[in-house]
């Protein structure tokens, strides 16, 4: 087992096989333990991943996707009890993975965010939309590239929305369209700095940019002033490694996503950035407590 540890439940994603090459390249190895076959024990801490225990591990990154979310921040807690350092503490990978508690730390932060209500009752969601006005968006509390995300141009619209969640049990904030819509700048953080920033455009007829939604990406130049607020919402929400997405708002810019496991494949492509590396240096600097 290396001192450099990935967590995440598809191991098979060729991100990892460049960060294991990026490892490869200063001479070190990296582990991808695959979060579905791993048990975590609460105390003493321990974890055994495909019945083989996880030990020596000085620093992780973890990779928590929407597959058994809680199982794998139960086995990341258990390591970060254990004393591995994590590049995204479990508590700030909680907050980054829903909606309702991102908006909770951005606005407590100070930090620019689209108006947002929570709640269980469709009716009284519907109510309180009309303060929002129309159009809105509902997302699904742990939606991620643009999937549970809903654009309602009224409220008829919207209550058929919100009735049909709220019968399959999905939990759901509704926030105000940012107009124009269509465009949002991707800024990726990392332990404190910008490593770049690129530019999501919607393909024709789709609000959301997001490149797993067929929006194109390209490198973009970032204001210092959108930078720092890149750089604020991470801190906010307590990541070292996050993908920040701005949005314009009329003449201002918002917070509107913090996510703290960003791909990176689009964002190389289009900036020419050596994310894995840059990842593979963070990891062991952490690893030696600098």
């Amino acid at each position: 087992m290396s001192d450099l540890l990935v967590l995440t439940s598809q191991p098979a994603l060729p991100l990892y096989g460049e960060l294991r090459q990026a490892a490869a390249a200063t001479g070190r190895s990296l582990t991808v333990v695959d979060a579905t076959t791993a048990v975590a024990r609460a105390w003493p801490p321990a974890v055994w991943a495909a019945g083989v225990p996880v030990h020596g591990a000085r620093a992780v990154l973890p990779r928590v996707g929407n597959w058994r979310p809680a199982s794998t921040l139960a086995v990341l807690e258990a390591l970060e009890a254990a004393g591995v350092a994590s590049l995204n503490p479990a508590w700030a990978v909680r907050v980054g993975r829903d909606h309702w508690r991102t908006v909770q730390v951005l606005a407590a932060a100070g930090l620019p965010c689209p108006e947002t209500i929570a709640g269980s009752e469709p009716e009284r969601l519907v109510e309180g939309a009309e303060r929002l006005g129309y159009p809105c968006v509902v997302k699904q509390r742990r939606s991620r590239q643009g999937v549970g995300v809903i654009r309602c141009g009224d409220r008829a619209t919207l209550a058929a929305v919100l009735d049909s969640l709220w019968r399959v049990g999905d939990e759901v904030v509704v926030q105000r369209f940012c107009s124009p819509g269509g465009v949002s700048v991707r800024v990726l953080v990392l332990v404190g700095e910008v490593l770049g920033a690129t530019r999501h455009t919607a393909r024709a007829g789709e609000f959301r940019s997001n490149a797993a939604q067929g929006g194109t990406v390209e490198a973009f130049e970032l204001r210092e002033d959108l930078a720092g607020l890149a750089l604020g919402a991470a801190a906010a929400a307590g990541l070292g490694f996050c993908g920040v997405d701005l949005l314009p708002d009329g003449e201002r810019w918002v917070v509107g996503e913090v996510n703290p496991t960003p791909g990176w494949t689009h964002f190389t492509g289009a900036t020419g950035i050596d994310v894995a590396a840059r990842l593979i240096a963070a990891l062991r600097r952490l690893g030696a407590g600098e």
